[in-house]
């Protein structure tokens, strides 16, 4: 089976190397690799053809799309003189910095894989993460979603855990919605096989403009999937950088982007429980973790955002009936003295 390695670059030269040799480490061949060139300022592409250059023969260059980042090019060999190998390198070029929900769909609809894989360019993969995931999707008849292990690097968060109530298949929409809502697996898009044809089929694509895309793109995907995999082997090295989101920084435009989730979300509830239940609960999660992020950092905008959190969750209070205790905990602690949402941290921690 061919895998599409969809690899969004923009502004990561001081890891980007990195992250392309452990690509190239990787034991499994068949393997089409997609570098999104969203236009950052420094020489991240710059390190990108260099390192490329020194894997392929003149002959055998990168290939690079269209201005327009929408069409893939001819494969290439990932080696000097290597004719055998399936692995190739496309590098497709956005005009302008687009972010990264379109990096990735630019990635998603050049891709031809059976399967595709989002790599963020700071991070890293274990040099048999996608040898591990494809034989736990051929073990499974090729499942929507194959999950494996994360390793936070450098230090451990237990929100990135597959949980242990979680098997090693799961079959049913019910069954596998509950787990992605209730974050039994982490909710990043990286570090899963997805089935290409599963995400063509009902248009899974990642909205764009926002922070925090990840979580938006999960409450997608819940109401189609129908079939899970995971392995507990260590498929994905996630490096905690100075520079990155990762580091919590709080601006204007995260806070939006937090507001716009919620509220397309609460438009988009399904009309039929227990999925609704799970997607009101995943909301109340989402508020309740900015919230205390925004109070742990003694954030100017805290009042303000509590204010316009209760307001906006206030009609999914009649609902409450449908859900269990800790859900009812989760959406209660909005309306408590803020020292009761760092209590309520640790309740959101521990999976259900």
């Amino acid at each position: 089976m061919k895998v599409s390695v969809i690899i969004p670059v923009y502004n990561t030269a001081p890891y980007i190397e990195r992250c392309l040799q452990s690509v190239l480490d990787q034991t499994y061949d068949n393997l089409e690799v997609l570098i999104v060139d969203d236009c950052g300022t420094d020489n991240s592409m710059q390190l990108v053809h260099m390192l490329l250059a020194g894997r392929t023969t003149a002959a055998d260059s990168p290939n690079t799309s269209d201005p327009q980042g929408t069409t893939s090019s001819p494969n290439t060999s990932d080696s000097p003189g290597t004719t055998s190998s399936a692995r190739t390198f496309t590098v497709l070029q956005h005009q302008e910095n687009r972010g990264l929900s379109e990096a990735r769909n630019t990635g998603l609809q050049a891709a031809t894989g059976d399967y595709v894989f989002f790599l963020d360019s700071d991070d890293q993969l274990p040099p048999k993460a996608i040898e591990n995931l494809i034989n736990t999707a051929t073990l499974y008849s090729h499942p929507h979603m194959v999950c494996g292990a994360v390793d936070v690097i450098p230090k451990s968060d237990p929100t990135q855990a597959i949980h242990e109530k979680v098997q090693a298949y799961t079959e049913g929409n019910k069954k596998v919605s509950r787990i992605l809502l209730t974050r039994q697996i982490p909710i990043m898009a990286c570090n899963k096989l997805l089935h290409r044809g599963f995400l063509i089929a009902h248009k899974l694509q990642f909205v764009k403009d926002l922070i925090h895309e990840d979580n938006m793109w999960t409450f997608h995907i819940a109401p189609h999937i129908q079939n899970l995999a995971v392995t507990r082997q260590i498929t994905y090295l996630y490096h905690i950088n100075k520079t990155g989101l990762t580091q919590e920084r709080i601006t204007t435009q995260r806070i939006d982007s937090i507001k716009t989730i919620i509220t397309r979300q609460l438009n988009e509830l399904a009309n039929t429980r227990p999925l609704r239940s799970l997607q009101e609960a995943y909301i109340f999660f989402t508020a309740g973790w900015f919230l205390e992020l925004l109070y742990s950092q003694k954030h100017h905008a805290y009042y303000q955002m509590r204010q316009w959190t209760r307001t906006t969750l206030r009609p999914l209070a009649r609902e409450l009936r449908y859900h269990p205790l800790k859900n009812r905990l989760l959406y209660r602690a909005l309306y408590m003295p803020p020292i009761v949402l760092q209590k309520a941290k640790r309740l959101r921690q521990k999976k259900l």
